[in-house]
């Protein structure tokens, strides 16, 4: 079973390394902390993550989540036009930074 994880594991992160796109959270590294866990860099982004944000405050204006929808959309097309194409497969509020903190500005997919 620990093998079949570390596979995976290492598919992901190399999936995930040759990744570039400026809505897409860059992977730096990985490093290996024991036998039985591993750490990985990314890059940094100084904000929280949508669902935070949607807790403090319950509703998004309208004109700033179509610009996170319309960003996030620019990622998954990205995913979807490399070769081979990548399915996100965990796209959820938690998974959505918001670099600057609020709706206003960017954001990038982990």
């Amino acid at each position: 079973k620990k093998a079949n994880y570390i596979k995976h594991a290492l598919r992901e992160y190399n999936i995930h390394k040759a990744l570039d796109h400026p809505r897409v959270v860059k992977l730096y590294d990985v490093f290996e902390i024991d036998a039985n866990s591993f750490c990985t860099v990314l890059e940094y982004c100084d904000g929280h993550d949508l669902d935070f944000y949607l807790k403090q405050h319950k509703t998004i204006p309208e004109r700033e989540a179509r610009s996170i929808v319309m960003q996030v959309v620019s990622a998954l097309k990205y995913l979807n036009e490399i070769k081979p194409p990548v399915i996100h497969y965990d796209l959820k509020p938690g998974n959505i930074l918001l670099t600057e903190g609020n709706v206003c500005g960017e954001i990038k997919i982990t």
